[in-house]
Order: structure tokens, then sequence, then C-alpha cells
């Protein structure tokens, strides 16, 4: 069980005035750079602060033995990083008990290299405190019962679907597809938008492809600019009929869980076909990480299709010629939590898809996806679905993938 965290980095001892180098006395070999906690350039997490909040809450393990004592409290960690960005000299400043403070200081320890801080152009150690709170979850007796091995009720349970072999052999499979033959002679290449379902027992189906909306020539906005690096989407039939047959011939997922039953859910994934293999990126962009981005505004009251289906106004235009449909926003959000692709993958009318992309491009990560305690990249498809009704108009976005 993961503890809970405070939303803020606290900096030990930051009494200084901006700009000025502030030392703190931490004992240090003879010889040593002195340890600093305000410098010019501050050390910076991969990710940022969020993305290190996060990692500290998926790392810290409450231990057994400290929830059936029903402990406790806030630890603050000292640590220093290192010229090298190292993590280095944990300890802590102000315990609870010896076994918060040791999940405390081990959580610490295990996280990775910082972009190291600088005074005057050169790389300095930092002294940071990090407070961790552990507070007892209120389904303590059962997760108590399932560390002991007894049999605990799944009805909780909550899960979206899942590869088999994870987010990484799921990009493999991704960009294992093979350029078929029949191709070879037109040259067709380009990117072909597949949505199925995975039913409650695992297995694939209503495996189609997407018709990607026509070209038309943009508009002067105002609204931000986002990148468009995906390979351009492609009707081609022989390339449309490959990419459904590879869908098709996935094994089967894990299921989502829905309060502990499985459940069918959909799912939308781009096949790419290029007649040269391209060169393999260092950074893959993943289907799913070990958690979401964290967008702004949302919660557990609040979810993203909620946050995006209050931001959603109905075009004036499109109430008046009775426009209605779903469109279907494809989006990619790198490791510092940008929003780097927003591209229309199913068209519901011009009007309607442009409402769409200002919505999504509008939207604000908090924190980037992480891997094994890492940001990565990621995709989702997010749907938004205009309806009217009488004479009132409904704007709304369900999470679907």
């Amino acid at each position: 069980m993961k503890c809970a965290l405070i939303p803020t980095l606290a900096i030990a001892l930051f009494l200084g005035q901006a700009g000025w180098a502030q030392s703190v006395s931490i004992p240090t070999a003879p010889g040593s750079s002195p340890v600093y906690t305000y410098v010019e350039q501050m050390p910076v997490f991969p990710g940022g602060q969020q993305a290190l909040l996060q990692t500290i809450g998926q790392t810290v393990a409450y231990p057994t033995e400290a929830m059936q004592q029903r402990l406790e409290g806030r630890v603050f960690v000292q640590f220093v990083v290192g010229a090298t960005g190292a993590v280095q000299q944990t300890t802590v400043v102000k315990g609870v008990h010896p076994l918060l403070d040791s999940a405390a200081v081990l959580a610490v320890k295990a996280l990775s290299a910082f972009s190291p801080g600088k005074q005057h152009g050169r790389a300095v150690p930092v002294a940071f405190t990090l407070p961790i709170t552990f507070k007892l979850p209120p389904d303590v007796e059962n997760i108590l019962a399932t560390r002991a091995g007894r049999a605990v009720p799944v009805a909780l349970t909550t899960t979206d679907v899942r590869f088999p072999g994870g987010p990484q052999a799921l990009a493999a499979y991704l960009s294992a597809a093979p350029y078929p033959k029949a191709a070879r002679a037109s040259q067709a290449e380009g990117r072909v938008y597949v949505r199925f379902r995975v039913e409650a027992d695992g297995s694939l189906d209503f495996i189609k492809a997407l018709v990607p909306p026509k070209p038309t020539k943009p508009k002067k906005s105002s609204e931000p600019a986002v990148a468009a690096s995906a390979p351009a989407t492609t009707t081609n039939p022989i390339l449309v009929q490959a990419a459904e047959q590879y869908v098709a011939a996935m094994p089967a997922w894990q299921p989502a869980l829905r309060k502990g039953i499985p459940s069918a859910s959909s799912y939308t994934l781009p096949i790419d076909f290029y007649t040269t293999p391209p060169v393999a990126t260092a950074t893959p962009v993943y289907a799913y990480a070990d958690t979401a981005p964290v967008f702004a505004g949302t919660s557990e009251e609040m979810p993203l299709p909620h946050v995006i289906g209050r931001a959603t106004r109905y075009p004036v235009e499109a109430l008046r010629s009775q426009l209605q449909g779903e469109v279907l926003v494809h989006v990619v959000i790198d490791e510092l939590g940008q929003i780097t692709e927003a591209d229309i993958v199913q068209s519901a009318h011009p009007i309607l898809d442009q409402e769409a992309l200002r919505v999504v491009k509008a939207q604000k990560v908090m924190a980037p996806a992480m891997l094994q305690g890492k940001p990565v990249r990621t995709f989702i498809t997010l749907p938004l679905t205009f309806s009217i009704v009488g004479n009132k108009q409904f704007q709304q976005s369900v999470y679907t993938r």
C-alpha cells in the first residue's frame, strides 16, 4: 500500500534571498565541496516536482508491521543531490517510528538521478528535506488480509485493460507490424487507427479501422499550437485490411475490472506501415504505463471526461445545423507532461472536430505517465460526443483509451 504525500517539496533551511547561495552544515569528507540549500540553478528531478512526489508515492511501501500497530505520521527525510545528480547522504531529520522512518529512507534512496544544481555554472551538492506522510487507508484490514494470504473480496478492484507482458510488450508488438507484400507496388505508407473492444474474457471483437477526416485548410487560431509528428493517416485499402488483421492476431488481453468484475471496454491503437523501417526511437510512446498522466482539475470525484465535458462548448453553427456525432482525438503526452500531438482520428464534422481539438489542447498536464518509476511518453484516445436531444445540447467525453 502506498502512503499519502504532502503536495509540496520542502527545501531545507531555505532562508536566504533569491540569487544567494546558502550552505548548510552537513558532514562531508575532508576537502569535499560544501553542501548548499539554495543555488542559482536548483536540481530538477526527471519530470519535475510532481513526478518526484508521484515516484515517491509509488515507491514507498507501508510496512505490514506498522499497519498492524496502526502507526501513522510524517517523516522528514533529508538528502543531498550530489554534483553528479545522484541522491546521497539520506537521513531522517524528524522521525515517527523506526518502521516508518526506514520505509521513507528506502524510498528516497531509490530515486533516480536528478539534473544537478549549479552555482556560477558549476555543478554543486544541494540538500533537500522531503516530508513523507503515512496515513492508514480505510481498507487496512483487507490489505493486511491480502498480505497474510487470506481471501479478500475483490469488489474494490478497478483496473483498465492490459496487454499480456505489459506496455513494453505492446509497444514492441505495434512496432513490428509487417509491411504487406500487396502494397509494395504502390509504395503506400502511413498510419491506420484501429478501434476494437476487449471483451470480459479478454478476447478482441468489433475490430474496425477508423476513417480519417478529410484534410482541411487550417484556420488561424489563438489556441496553443501542438506539433503533429505522427505519420500521416492512410485510407489505402491494403494497409487498412492489414492493420485490422494485425490487431485481430493479438493474444487475449487482460480485461478491465469494474468493482472486481471483468468488463468489456473499447480501445484504439495506431498501426504504422513503412516501406523502409524507420530508425528506432530512444523514447517510445506507450499505450499505457504504471500510472496515467495527471491532468489539472481532475480527481476521483472529477475524472478527466467530466473536466473535458465541462470545458466543451457546443458550437452555435453546429446547433443551427443540428450537427451531432462522436469525435475521437489521439493525444500524445511526453515525459515533461506536455501535449505534443493532438490529431482527429474520427471526425463528426469539421466544426465539431475544431471544438474537440480546442478543448483537448487547452488541457494542462500536471504530471507525466510513470513507468517503473520513470516518466515516459504515452498516448490516449479521448472521445467527445456531441448530441442534441429536443431543445437541449449535450457534450460528453467518455474515456475509453
